[in-house]
């Protein structure tokens, strides 16, 4: 359908009447929030200091004027907030609490600010004639268009009001609807996860999240296997088959893998590349593990049921206790049964059972602490010496995690640099930030081995993800994973080299 905006009326308003929308789909605010709070968020996140500084020093131009609605007998500012923004800041700069000193000092340049209360505007009939208007301009190709998850909010936002898809994309002729409902839905899908780790959920919800590298993935239909979710073509709506402890502990890898730039628009911009399909198996690899874990554990559950109920071929007593089979608990059976005649034959044998001490205890020898070191970095040292990992290995493995963060933290002091000059999140330094400024700092000093091996934790690719900081970190905040002995040793195996570098004493 054609816009015919030559039938909108023009007005001229004072600047104090027009209402900033806080459905503007630039903003990532609740209903219900004030002026100010629009104004202060347009001003911290859309750059409209740069607009006042503009109209101090050039004017006001109106080669374009804003659009407003008119709702509930306001009129409220559909396309061109900033502007409107810009203006009202000028007449008012304590609309902006944070920028009201910057506002005043420029809006004390502006010869005449009486002459920027009243500007002119142009009434769209309703609300759906300015999204039309609003979805040209913006995800069309006439303007520098919005950023990716921004044009899809803008869509998902009229199928949340009750619009149906195929009626957005009748609307919408000159758009690729289809693409952007879909980018939102995807997007939706992964905000909705139960993130484990904070900093993932934090990040996904972030307005800068690039979405553009998960679109590289859920257009490929193997991708789309392996996470379970099926598309409906008619109504664009999605449906997970995995278990939702499956699924998020996937997504949550994706996530992961899309903040530390392990997959990223470039390394996944061909889907026949090596790296494509590696990244698909990997995800493959994941899934299988999980179900494998799964399985286990309904086959625990089973074993478990049959030796409540006493069935002698689980391995568990008739009388209950530990299950283990004692010389009084032989002789009492009939020696002319299967499991008489191999107890008979095959006795015990301590070598067979216990396992050699050194299997069950990380391999620590070569690890020396610096004088100069924080006592707790000593204490962790010795508790991690001390550790049965066969007996307690999801203990060993969060105090692995614990020890990799602490030690970066305490290496960065010896030499002196405080992390969070370059990497933190709100002044938090978080064991991502630890390994990628490690990683950058041994690189920087010629120790390019070491470096690589942090960058190989960082990266998530060693040994099918398991010694790896996404594994690491899912094991201690993820509720859904545990760890076996086998990967606490792959993953102390990974780190050791690391950690003889940078305890150097």
């Amino acid at each position: 359908m054609m816009i015919d905006m030559s039938t909108w009326k023009d007005l001229v308003v004072d600047i104090d009447d027009l209402h900033l929308d806080p459905r503007n789909v630039r903003l990532e605010s609740p209903d219900g929030v004030t002026e100010s709070d629009i104004a202060q968020d347009l001003f911290s996140n859309e750059d409209v200091l740069s607009l006042v500084e503009g109209i101090a020093k050039v004017g006001y131009l109106t080669h374009e004027v804003p659009i407003v609605t008119r709702r509930k007998r306001k009129l409220v500012v559909v396309e061109g907030n900033r502007r409107v923004t810009a203006l009202k800041a000028i007449q008012n700069p304590y609309l902006v609490p944070n920028f009201q000193t910057q506002v005043t000092k420029l809006s004390s340049t502006v010869p005449n600010r009486d002459a920027l209360r009243s500007i002119q505007v142009k009434v769209a009939p309703n609300d759906d004639a300015a999204n039309q208007l609003i979805g040209a301009i913006h995800t069309g190709n006439q303007r520098r268009p919005w950023s990716p998850t921004r044009q899809a909010a803008f869509f998902q936002a009229q199928l949340e009001g009750g619009k149906r898809a195929r009626d957005i994309i009748a609307q919408y002729p000159t758009v690729d609807v289809k693409k952007f409902i879909l980018r939102s839905q995807f997007l939706s899908l992964f905000k909705s996860v139960d993130y484990s780790d904070l900093e993932l959920k934090s990040f996904i919800e972030n307005r800068k999240f690039p979405v553009s590298t998960l679109e590289r993935l859920y257009p490929n239909s193997e991708f789309l296997e392996i996470l379970g979710v099926s598309v409906d073509e008619k109504n664009f709506a999605l449906t997970k088959a995995l278990p939702p402890a499956t699924f998020d502990t996937l997504a949550e890898k994706i996530i992961g893998d899309i903040k530390i730039k392990h997959i990223d628009t470039r390394k996944l911009n061909r889907t026949d590349s090596d790296f494509y399909r590696d990244y698909l198996n990997e995800l493959r690899s994941l899934l299988s593990s999980l179900e494998g874990a799964a399985s286990s554990g309904k086959s625990s559950s089973l074993k478990s049921e049959k030796s409540r109920n006493g069935d002698l071929s689980g391995g568990a007593s008739p009388g209950g206790g530990d299950g283990a089979s004692t010389p009084s608990a032989s002789t009492s059976r009939d020696k002319g049964t299967v499991s008489g005649q191999a107890a008979a034959a095959s006795p015990p044998s301590k070598k067979a059972v216990i396992p050699k001490k050194k299997s069950n205890y990380l391999d620590m020898a070569d690890i020396v602490v610096a004088p100069a070191y924080p006592l707790a970095i000593n204490l962790i040292v010795n508790e991690l010496m001390k550790i049965n990992v066969s007996l307690y290995p999801n203990a060993t493995m969060d105090l692995l995690r614990t020890f990799l963060e602490k030690t970066i933290k305490a290496y960065a002091e010896q030499e002196q640099v405080d992390i969070r000059t370059k990497y933190h999140v709100n002044g938090y330094v978080y064991l991502s930030h630890c390994l990628q400024w490690v990683e950058d700092h041994l690189k920087a000093a010629g120790q390019r081995s070491a470096s690589q091996v942090a960058a190989k934790i960082r990266g998530s690719r060693i040994n099918g993800w398991i010694a790896s900081m996404d594994h690491l970190n899912a094991v201690n905040h993820n509720h859904r994973i545990h760890a076996s002995s086998a990967e606490v040793q792959d993953c102390w195996n990974i780190m050791h080299e690391l950690m003889k570098v940078i305890l150097k004493p």
